[in-house]
C-alpha cells in the first residue's frame, strides 16, 4: 500500500513565513502606534494639569496671572505631543502601506507640521517676550 505524503513546496513554505513575518510586523507596528499615541495623550494631560495648577497658584498668591510662562510651558508640551502623534502615524503606515494610507499620512503630516511650525513660532515669541520682561524686572 502506497501512502502519498503531501509534497512540501519550498515556495509555499517561504511564502507562509513571509506572511507570518509581515503579520508580526503589522502587530508590532500597531502596538508601537498605540504606545506612541498614549504617550502623546499623557504629555497633554500632564501639561494641562501643570498649567492649571500654576494658574491657580499664581492667581491665589499674586491676585493676577502672568500668562506667558504658563502658555510657554503648555506650548512646548503640545509641540512634543504633536511630534509623538506624527511618529505614531508614520509607524502606522510603515508596514505594507496602501496608497490610501500614504495619502492620509501626507495630509496628517502636512497639517501637524503646519500646526507645529506656528506653535514653535508662538513659543519662540513667548520666550523672547518673557526674557524681555525678566530683564526689565531685574534692572
Amino acid at each position: 500500500m502506497l501512502v502519498h505524503l503531501p509534497a512540501t513546496d519550498p515556495l509555499s513554505a517561504s511564502s507562509s513565513l513571509i506572511h507570518r513575518a509581515e503579520f508580526l510586523l503589522q502587530e508590532m507596528a500597531l502596538l508601537l502606534k498605540i504606545i506612541l499615541e498614549f504617550i502623546a495623550i499623557l504629555i497633554v494631560a500632564i501639561a494641562l494639569v501643570k498649567a492649571i495648577r500654576k494658574y491657580v497658584r499664581m492667581f491665589r498668591y499674586q491676585g493676577y496671572v502672568v500668562q506667558p510662562p504658563i502658555r510657554l510651558d503648555l506650548g512646548l508640551s503640545l509641540a512634543l505631543a504633536l511630534e509623538f502623534l506624527l511618529a505614531a502615524d508614520i509607524v502606522g503606515t510603515a508596514v505594507s502601506p496602501h496608497w490610501n494610507e500614504i495619502a492620509k499620512l501626507a495630509a496628517i503630516t502636512g497639517i501637524r507640521t503646519f500646526l507645529n511650525y506656528f506653535l514653535h513660532r508662538e513659543v519662540r515669541e513667548l520666550q523672547e517676550s518673557h526674557n524681555v520682561v525678566r530683564s526689565t524686572q531685574v534692572e
